[in-house]
């Protein structure tokens, strides 16, 4: 194994810690549940089929500000 660490120039301990299958540590929140998010945006759409999603993004905005609710995230839309 030295050798060929040696040879890709990589540390031997990051192969090492790789071969030993050390679990990577989730980061962040959960991701949140989208399928009221998705039935949102597919009813928007069928209204209006040649909306992009700035577009479909600002009526579901819109939509959720008329009812008190807290909008999507745009990267979600």
């Amino acid at each position: 194994m030295k050798t060929v660490c040696e040879t890709l120039r990589v540390a031997w301990s990051n192969i090492a810690a790789r071969a030993a299958g050390s679990p990577s540590r989730a980061r962040g929140r959960p991701p949140l549940p989208d399928r009221e998010l998705v039935e949102d945006i597919k009813a928007v759409i069928a209204e209006t089929p040649t909306y992009g999603y700035r577009r479909v993004h600002a009526i579901l905005r819109r939509n959720a500000r008329k009812d008190g609710r807290s909008w999507p995230n745009a990267k979600r839309v």
